[in-house]
This record gives structure tokens, sequence and C-alpha cells, in this order.
């Protein structure tokens, strides 16, 4: 009485606690979206700003290229009023490069790729160059790099243009700047950050870089083609650089649909809020909180309610094993509703108990009953065959005492069946072996009144048989061993023998065998008398009442009698054996 308050504020603690789990569950949930969403929007501040540092390592190179494009799409216009007029086009062309510009070459270039109007008077043949290639298939404003593209020596940043008169492509113009200056984009703080950049464009050529010539690939993206750059302009990603370190990368558009530049980091120089500890820290907080409570309900739970549901169900289990020795539940400090239940248990187990006890008394008394009446009626049956001896003897023929004979021995064979099911353990069922012995010696003394000795040989198989089974087939190996006795002869130079088997042939399927000598009667000729038949007739119907299959065979030194049966329902017999003939013809030739 003492401990009910305590044990149901325990039971109430468990309840609130699952309460508790379960309404923090939504707030967490709320709490986890929202700094999810936080961590989102910082990450795309981060990407974001690492975007905008792009875009300012490129903003000198940006200037430069849209003033030398927009130089060769303005020296486009201004050479059309002088086109096919070679001095008047050269003097263009040196008074472009001269004054206050970057431009260092200045060519007009004729459709088929001749340079005939140049800024120093040169001519030559750029057909085959990457240059004209190139601006004749893109077909607007292109640009190129490399080594004294159009002449001049060093490296060169070429922007041409194409010249067009109502829509008639007259040539190309084509303009050139100094390679160096466009490594603005190689500045010392990015580059002691391991930071760098590249500017490429629609077509994938590499245009400038912050790193050596032949290390700007390899600080592209791995997997995005270059021509596919220019596409992802405003992008940021983590991705394998070409030399295979991973890198975070951001792609900014320097002229829309021409040239962009892409930046790279380092991942360890790349501060995104999402690599740092403190946003995991904050999306795994609310996580924690609803795991803590979670976890201090589950201990809640396992104190006060699974410990005692698993002691329940072991003694339920030990109880339906049968272990009998202690079959009550004993909780420690339950629930009054597992004290309930464990009072309940116990009272179940003491009817369940007291049921058994007495229903193994009724078997026992069943089973001595049982027993009582087999023996009473092998009694009987001894009685009668007693006092059918008692008549033969007294008999005046030898048909009369040959008939009580016969019917004396059918007596002790149900007698003998009776006294197998009062010995056995098991009332219900019948040893083979045990039952076909005790018929054999009850019948095997009759050898004719001779004095000669009748050798009886047994192979028998233990096989557990039912009452029903067991009387029919104590009679019919009755039946067998009397025809067997009865017909015996001594064979030349040998024995009267009789050979009885009971194997089993195939699963649950038994073959008794009975076989008997021929030769030289065992019977005096004077107690001899035809047969009435009903041994035969009384063997078939036994073998019917088997469901069994009966078959003899005689030869001239013996004689045999087989009999095929279930031992249980539905047993299916063995496969018959192939005839000689037919084994001969199915065997291969030599």
């Amino acid at each position: 009485m003492i401990n009910v308050p305590r044990l149901q504020a325990g039971s109430l603690l468990v309840r609130l606690a699952a309460l508790m789990t379960f309404a923090l569950l939504p707030l967490g949930l709320i709490a986890l979206y929202q700094t999810n969403a936080v961590v989102a929007e910082a990450n795309r501040l981060s990407h974001a700003s690492l975007l905008a540092h792009t875009q300012q390592a490129a903003a000198k190179e940006r200037e430069l290229l849209q003033r030398a494009g927009g130089a060769t799409e303005g020296l486009a216009a201004a050479i059309l009023p002088v086109f096919g007029s070679g001095d008047r086009c050269a003097n263009l062309m040196k008074a472009f490069i001269q004054g206050q510009n970057p431009f260092i070459f200045a060519a007009f270039i004729t459709p088929g790729g001749s340079m005939e109007c140049t800024s120093d008077g040169s001519i030559g043949d750029v057909s085959e160059t990457w240059l004209f290639l190139k601006a004749r298939k893109t077909a607007r404003l292109s640009f190129a790099a490399g080594q004294d593209i159009l002449g001049g020596g060093g490296p060169q940043l070429v922007a041409t243009s194409p010249v067009q008169r109502d829509g008639i492509l007259l040539g190309y113009v084509s303009i050139a700047v100094p390679h160096q200056l466009t490594k603005s984009l190689s500045g010392t703080k990015w580059a002691e950050q391991g930071i760098r950049f590249v500017t490429l464009d629609a077509q994938g050529e590499i245009l400038s870089a912050s790193v050596p010539e032949q290390q700007a690939a390899q600080s592209l993206p791995v997997s995005v083609p270059r021509r596919e750059l220019l596409q992802r302009s405003g992008d940021t990603f983590f991705e394998d650089a070409r030399s295979g370190q991973e890198r975070f990368f951001a792609v900014s558009e320097i002229l829309p649909g021409q040239v962009s530049v892409v930046g790279s980091w380092p991942v360890e120089n790349a501060m995104t809020v999402s690599a740092s500890p403190t946003s995991w820290m904050t999306l795994a907080f609310p996580v924690l909180m609803w795991l803590a409570g979670i976890s201090v309900a589950v201990l809640g739970l396992q104190q006060m309610v699974i410990r005692h549901l698993s002691a329940l169900r072991r003694a339920m289990r030990r109880y339906a094993l049968g272990e009998r020795d202690d079959p009550s539940l004993k909780l420690s400090s339950p629930p009054r509703e597992f004290e309930e239940a464990r009072l309940s248990f116990n009272r179940m187990v003491a009817i369940l108990s007291e049921a058994e006890r007495r229903r193994e008394l009724d078997l026992e008394e069943k089973t001595m009953l049982l027993r009582e009446v087999h023996h009473r009626v092998k009694n009987n049956l001894q009685l009668v065959a007693s006092i059918m001896n008692m008549q033969g003897r007294n008999a005046q023929t030898p048909e009369a005492r040959r008939m009580l004979a016969q019917l004396q021995r059918r007596v002790r064979g149900l007698a003998t069946i009776h006294r197998s099911l009062n010995t056995n353990p098991d009332v219900s069922t019948v040893d083979s072996r045990e039952l076909i012995n005790e018929l054999i010696a009850e019948i095997g003394t009759m050898n004719a009144g001779t004095g000669q000795d009748v050798a009886i040989e047994t192979n028998l198989a233990q096989m557990p048989l039912s009452q029903d089974q067991g009387v029919t087939l104590s009679m019919l190996v009755s039946e067998a061993m009397t025809n067997a006795v009865k017909y015996i002869g001594v064979p030349d130079g040998g024995r009267p023998e009789i050979s009885v088997s009971l194997r089993e042939t195939a699963k649950n399927w038994l073959e008794l065998e009975l076989t008997n000598t021929k030769g030289q009667p065992l019977l005096d000729p004077a107690e001899e008398f035809g047969g009435t038949g009903i041994g035969t007739r009384l063997m078939a119907a036994f073998a019917t009442q088997l469901d069994g299959e009966a078959a003899t065979h005689e030869t001239e030194h013996s004689f045999t009698y087989r009999l095929g049966f279930p031992a249980v329902a539905g047993a299916v017999p063995p496969a018959a054996p192939m005839p000689e003939q037919e084994q001969d013809a199915a065997e291969p030739a030599a």
C-alpha cells in the first residue's frame, strides 16, 4: 500500500515523458526546418560572395575585352567608307592604333583569309590559322589568344569582328592586344590563397589565366566540358579539377554569350557556412533535443514497462515449454497495471496446473483400465484356448482334433495381440517385431508331431502399428504360419525350414514374406485330410483389410507367400522391378 502512490507517479512520469516527446517533435521539426533554411540562405550568400570575388577579380579583364570588342566592331563600321581603297584603308589602320590605347596591331582580312590592309603595311595569308577559322565559324565578334597571331611578336589577345554591307560579308577586322596586359588576374592575394582564375570563350578556348598557360587547363572542372562552362554562368559548385584536387568553382559571365571567367578555390579555403562546425551544431541541436526526450522516455519505458513485459513473456514461454518447477511470475516494484497482470497470470497458471494434474490422473486411470481390459481379454482368450485343447484331446477323429487345433491357434493369436498391447508402454500401438516373434513362438512348435525340429529364421523390421493393423496382421501371420507348418517338407539332403521376414521396401511400406521348404511331408499320412479353404479365404480377407497386395511364388524346392501393405495410410509402394527381358533390351550393346 505504501508503494502504490510512488508507482502511480512513476507510471504518470512515463506518460508525461512520452507526451512531452511527441509534443517536442513538431517544435523540433519546425526548428530544424528554420535552421536548415537559415543555413541554406547563408550558403547561398557565401556562394554569392565567392561569385562576386570572381567577378571582381575579372573586372579589368572584362574592361579590356569590352574595349577590344567595342573597338573591333567600331573599326568594322569605319572601314566601310574606305573599303576597296588600299591607301585609305592602311591609313585608317595606322591611325587606329595610335594614341592612348593598348592596341598594337590592326588588320582587314578578306573572306578568303588574306590580310590586304594592316596597320604596319604587311600582308599575309591567315586562312589556315585558328583565328580565321574561328571567326568564319562564329560569324560574329570572337576572341583568340596565342603567340604572334597577327604579327608583331609576343603573346597576343586578338578580337575579330565580321565586316558586312547589306548582309554581304566583305571580310573581317582584327585588332591585337599584348597578352601581358591580361595578367591582372594573377593578384598576389589570390595566389597566396590558392585561388585561380581562367577566362574562356564560347568555344572553350582559354583566353587568359592567373597561372601559367600549361596549368590553366588543369584548374578547370573535370566533369564539365569547356564549351559548357559558359552555360553555367552564375553557378557555384564543388568538383574535382582536372589536376585531381577537389575545388570550389564559381562561373561568372564577362561578355554575355561570349566570354566567362571560372574561379576556383581550394576546398579548405572556401569558407562556406555548410562546412563550419557551428552550422552542424545549429542543425543538430533540435535533433539532439528530440533524441534526448526520446531517450528519457525510452529509459522510463524500459524501467516501468518493458522489463516487466519481458519478465511476463519469459514466464509465459517457460510455461508453454513445459517448465513447471516454479511457474509463478515475480516482478520487482511493478506499476499497478502490471501487478494486476502478474496476479492474473499466477491465477491462470494455478488453474491450468490443476487442470493438467487432473488430466494426467484421468489419463493414468484410463491407461490402467485399458491395460486391465487387454489383460482380462487375453486371460479369457487363453481360457477358451485351454478349453479347446481339452476338447481336442477328447475328440474321436483326426479331423475334429485338427479343427479344434486350428481354432485354438486362432484364439491364441488374438490373445497374443492383447498381451502385446498390455505390455507395450504405448497402449495405442503394437511393435511389429515383438508381435510376429510371439506368434512364431506360439505356432512354431507345430511340427506335425514327428519329433523333427523345424528351423525358423526371422528377419523382422521394427515398425509401430495401430491396434487394428496389429490384430489383422497377427491373424494373417497365424494363418500363413499354419499353412507353412502344414505343408512343409524335408528337402533332399536338408532339413525343413521356414523363413519369415518383414522389411520396409519404401517409406512406410512394409513387405511380409513367408517361405517354407518342400520335399518329404512331415505330417502323418493317417492325420492328413482335405483342406476346407477357410485359411486361404481368411488370408485374402486380412490382406484386403490391410490394403495390401498378396502374391505367391512356388518353385520345386520352396513355396513363398508375399504381402505388401502400407504401415501408414497413403504410403506409396516401391516401383516394380523391370522384367528381365526389358532390362536386357534397355542395356546398351557391348
